[in-house]
């Protein structure tokens, strides 16, 4: 399991409409729950990424529940800073 946070500027909502609208086109499932949290699950070619997320202020706290072996910590937190800016 991997947890990290993830700051950001501007407004949660259309941040979290533009990363759900690239995880949809990617093949992936993204479910917001409320304003506040949802989770996701994404495919990729050495398997599946699953998650949650947690709005706190200006900041994303994500926990990745499920991940491919091969696939780093690092390596997915890296992806999806760059995704979320």
């Amino acid at each position: 399991m991997c947890k990290f946070n993830i700051p950001f500027d501007g407004n949660a909502d259309e941040i979290l409409m533009g990363a759900g609208q690239q995880i949809a086109n990617a093949g992936g499932v993204f479910n917001r729950a409320s304003a506040a949290h949802g989770d996701f699950s994404i495919a990729t070619p050495l398997g599946k990424v699953e998650g949650t997320y947690k709005v706190r202020q200006q900041s994303f706290d994500i926990e990745i529940s499920d991940k491919p072996f091969f696939v780093s910590c690092d390596r997915i937190e890296k992806e999806l800073r760059d995704r979320l800016k």
